[in-house]
């Protein structure tokens, strides 16, 4: 792909069959048709255009970049809805699948039935509810107000539509997470218990798992001999790596599980660059950490998993990670110390801190069970959950 591309707008539909199927594997072609990534929409259930008894459709919008002219795109996206087995049963017949160019640029077309921008836009909701969702303040070509203004002045004059959220059932997932928890980060000190809460957090949940990609830093082992040394290096990779994977995760994030549970935040990452920079490297990572983040999400909910620093020790010492071999426990102590401070003064989001000292969620299920119908109560400022503790 060049270095600009043309930033085109589409809308997919199905009422036929698996219609969230259809639905992932058109999002799929289309990300082989753009070469990157394709930014998305929720999934809505909405009701038929047209004269006849049809099923409800499954309707989103999307939004890519691409080198191709219009028409060989569109030439491509029919050959997607033919390849995802699309039968050609006449106007306002039900669809496995349906793609149309919505906006492509400031283009403005109307050859041999190929009209840009699409016509009809401006009179469906169950177009113009996903369109706003990803793009409020776009304007068509040839119109004067945004599609969030004519999505206002639509329901103005005839109502809302059957336009509703639509989210899918995953039969794997015996318990489902609040709407309002649509990211959820786990924290706590190296050795809490972090990713594998996240683990099952995922499998019982029907979430998208996000985990940190520590073992990729190449100067982690030096910095755990050395810290002083290595302090910079290693603090500056994983600032950016965190980074980037956030922002690559939410930019291509799977609607199908649309609700991310990780197991690191990158706000996090403040508390180890206090403990290990000195003053004119902090300086340097503040405006670069200042910077990115306002790039990002936050989370919608944050789970502060706490543990005492024997406790935490010997579990890293359990689980036997080579380039955790040489962590001290003065270390672990000072990393506590840090978290602790940090999540006592966090208020960005709703916050529950979970003393891990006299549970075992991996290998009690009682115990998993008691930590998850927690979590499961949902945002509600600060709370602190302290299983196993005798007052």
């Amino acid at each position: 792909m060049g270095a600009r591309g043309k930033t085109v707008w589409l809308g997919l539909g199905s009422n036929v069959g698996d219609r969230a199927a259809h639905l992932r594997k058109a999002i799929e072609g289309l990300r082989e048709i753009a070469g990157g990534a394709v930014k998305s929409s929720r999934i809505y259930e909405t009701e038929p255009v047209g004269p006849g008894e049809q099923a409800k459709y499954l309707n989103l919008c999307v939004k890519l970049v691409t080198d191709l002219p219009p028409h060989q795109l569109l030439e491509r996206c029919q050959q997607l809805e033919k390849h995802l087995g699309r039968v050609d049963r006449g106007r306002w017949a039900p669809r496995e699948i349906d793609i149309d160019i919505l906006c492509y640029e400031r283009e403005i077309l109307d050859e041999d039935g190929f009209v840009l921008p699409h016509p009809g836009i401006a009179d469906r909701q169950f177009v113009l509810v996903p369109l706003v969702e990803i793009e409020p303040e776009l304007v068509l070509p040839g119109f004067e107000e945004s599609v969030s203004g004519l999505l206002q002045r639509l329901r103005a004059t005839e109502g809302p539509q059957g336009v509703v959220e639509y989210r899918i059932r995953h039969q794997g997932g015996s318990r489902i997470l609040p709407e309002s928890m649509r990211y959820v980060a786990v924290e706590g000190v190296i050795g809490a218990g972090k990713t594998t809460l996240v683990k099952l957090l995922a499998e019982r949940m029907a979430c998208m798992p996000l985990f940190e990609e520590f073992e990729n830093n190449p100067f982690l082992a030096d910095f755990y001999r050395d810290r002083h040394r290595f302090a910079f290096q290693t603090q500056v990779f994983f600032l950016l790596s965190r980074f980037r994977q956030i922002q690559d995760h939410f930019q291509q994030q799977d609607l199908f599980r649309p609700q991310v549970v990780s197991d690191y935040m990158f706000a996090k990452d403040k508390i180890f660059a206090s403990l290990n920079l000195d003053e004119n490297e902090m300086s340097l990572y503040q405006r670069l950490s200042g910077l990115l983040e306002k790039q990002l999400p936050r989370p919608d909910y944050v789970v502060y998993l706490q543990a005492d620093t024997k406790i935490l020790m010997e579990r890293i010492r359990q689980r036997d990670r080579y380039y955790e071999r040489h962590i001290e426990e003065d270390y672990i102590e000072g990393l506590n110390r840090a978290y602790n401070s940090f999540f006592h003064y966090y208020d960005d989001s709703p916050l529950l801190i979970v003393n891990t000292n006299h549970i075992d969620f991996v290998r009690t299920p009682e115990d998993l069970n008691l930590l998850l119908d927690q979590i499961l109560k949902g945002p509600q400022g600060v709370t602190y959950f302290s299983p196993g503790v005798k007052h």
